[in-house]
């Protein structure tokens, strides 16, 4: 569905500087609205006018960089912007804090990229989509115990969509569900109307439970790869710690089957350091469930359960949260191949009247921190790159695509593969896909639990996505190979899936290449946006690398590569 924009809301001065003011997360997790990016755009279609309209319009970083002749050919670092000017996007992006789905700060990196892209040339259109929006404004925790004395608890984080509350929270009896399953609530239903001395059981309690995160390593990825490159990766693979939150294995607590069992918010406990638990905006994508509900670290929880182990003991919880109807917007940057070099209008045609094809290359705008998502940036690298060469040279257009909506919900909103299905006149065009997310990642974590969170010394894991082609499949090899990378798996397709952005257009039926990391720290609204786990030289390597790729697969033969 595709609604009526609506206008982008900026936050009072008061609520501005939210890397000096807001952006670590507290015990009382007091949250400020983002802001600071750009200048507001509006819904309307700006032709481009190559790299001449760049330089007159201007750009950033590199300014107007001259006009290239030829065609685009084998990429490399001194063909991008260069690796200080890239870091300095992410900055800009990152020094906002959030840009959770719909918050001030992520319509102002919309407006941003927006602003970059028309500077390089591109004609830009926005689409306005539907979205339920959500967001968290404070949470906290305090605990009464049997003595009568009232503590706070530090929260690591909220979940997401889970459910509000207002100013007072909500107070009840808290009640150990341990696993979560219907047995326990039973249970702890059952003990709960006994320690009371009344019938009802559960209704109203503040409910406790675990969180469990399945141990696992690096080799899922070598498992469902087609190959590992270096190959001796795959051994280090399966020596290396991949567990991860963000993969929901198991899934997070039922909120639904708390609810159906009448209580009236849930606590729960994840086995994490502090560090690492903190922040953690996990289930990413979960449809609001109408019950509030706040996790701990490993060692917050087990203070909690000393409590409960000492008699009967009661809890506030706050969660309160801002939610709307409204819409967001969608990015479409077009950056015309040859058929605009002889040609004039919008319903221009190839040789022998055949419509211009082309490839789609797209990320998501919305996410937490310095990584998730840096994809916008490196697209502009792309679109600065490629716009500076004469249209007469790109054998196909180029459509940018940023989605706005990867952190919500199907329900919640319009994702990629519906959008492009509601507008088939894009679709029709595409012959292929791209998507690039998550560059520059180190790696980060605690050893399944075992060990102080700290830096790997390694880079993070990539994994390079391939549907729908075994022409593309190996040209990521080779490309991966000729860019140097290591610690590369070429993936399988998994659960309908290619493990991100790129899943949208696989679904669709499009051959499709996806780029992505997932480290531990990937969902986390950290101190600094997580920006001290990037390097900015593979940032840029990974960027060098994701431009070869698209040079290549613009350079393919008609039509759709089998």
């Amino acid at each position: 569905m595709i609604v009526t924009m609506s206008t982008p809301h900026r936050p009072p001065a008061s609520r501005r500087g939210f890397l000096d003011t807001t952006l670590r997360l507290t015990a009382t997790g007091a949250l400020a609205a983002a802001g600071g990016l750009g200048a507001g755009c509006d819904d309307s279609t700006t032709a481009g006018g190559g790299p001449a309209a760049a330089a007159a319009r201007g750009g950033d970083g590199p300014g107007a960089r001259p006009p290239l002749t030829g065609s685009p050919g084998p990429v490399t670092a001194r063909d991008l912007v260069d690796v200080d000017t890239l870091w300095g996007w992410v900055e800009r992006m990152n020094a906002a804090g959030p840009r959770l789905p719909g918050s001030p700060a992520h319509r102002e990196f919309i407006d941003d990229l927006d602003r970059q892209l028309r500077g390089y040339g591109l004609t830009v259109t926005r689409h306005p989509a539907r979205l339920a929006e959500w967001l968290a404004r404070s949470w906290s925790l305090r605990v009464t115990d049997a003595e009568g004395v009232t503590r706070s608890i530090p929260v690591a984080s909220y979940r997401p969509r889970s459910g509000e509350t207002g100013p007072a929270g909500v107070t009840g009896r808290l009640l150990d569900a341990g696993a979560g399953d219907e047995a326990a609530y039973q249970a702890a239903g059952a003990a709960g109307a006994a320690g009371a001395g009344a019938a009802g059981g559960l209704g109203g309690a503040i409910v406790v439970v675990d969180a469990p995160i399945t141990r696992l390593t690096a080799s899922v990825l070598a498992d469902l790869a087609y190959t590992v490159l270096p190959p001796q990766a795959r051994a280090d693979f399966a020596q290396e710690d991949y567990s991860r939150v963000w993969l929901g294995v198991p899934p997070p607590p039922s909120l639904p089957l708390a609810r159906a069992h009448g209580a009236a918010a849930m606590i729960e406990i994840v086995d994490q350091t502090p560090e690492l638990a903190a922040g953690q905006y996990t289930p990413h994508q979960q449809e609001h469930a109408g019950l509030p509900a706040l996790r701990l670290d490993r060692e917050q929880g087990a203070r909690l359960r000393e409590i409960l182990a000492r008699g009967p003991a009661t809890a506030t919880l706050v969660l309160t949260a801002s939610r709307r109807e409204t819409t967001v917007d969608y990015l479409l940057a077009r950056l015309p191949g040859a058929h605009a070099a002889t040609a004039t209008g919008a319903a221009a045609t190839g040789p022998a009247g055949e419509r211009p094809r082309a490839v789609l290359v797209t990320t998501h705008t919305d996410g937490q921190n310095a990584l998730e998502e840096n994809g916008g940036p490196a697209l502009l690298a792309l679109a600065e790159y490629l716009s500076r060469y004469p249209a007469a040279s790109r054998a196909r257009d180029l459509l940018f695509l940023f989605s706005p909506t990867h952190m919500a919900a199907d329900a919640a909103t319009v994702k990629p593969d519906a959008w492009l299905r509601e507008h088939p006149e894009i679709l029709a065009e595409v012959d292929m896909a791209l998507a690039a997310e998550h560059l520059g990642a180190l790696g980060w974590d605690d050893q399944g639990g075992t060990a102080p969170y700290r830096p790997t010394g390694r880079s993070e894991p990539v994994a390079v996505a391939v549907g729908h082609s075994e022409t593309l499949r190996r040209l990521a090899e080779e490309e991966v190979e000729r860019a140097g990378l290591t610690r590369v798996g070429i993936q399988k397709p998994f659960q309908n899936g290619l493990y991100g952005e790129g899943t949208f257009p696989y679904r669709l039926g499009l051959p499709t290449i996806g780029m992505i990391t997932g480290p531990t720290y990937l969902l986390q609204v950290a101190p600094g946006g997580n920006l001290d786990k990037l390097d900015r030289a593979l940032l840029h390597r990974h960027t060098v690398f994701v431009a070869g790729l698209l040079t290549r697969m613009m350079a393919l033969p008609a039509g759709r590569p089998s």
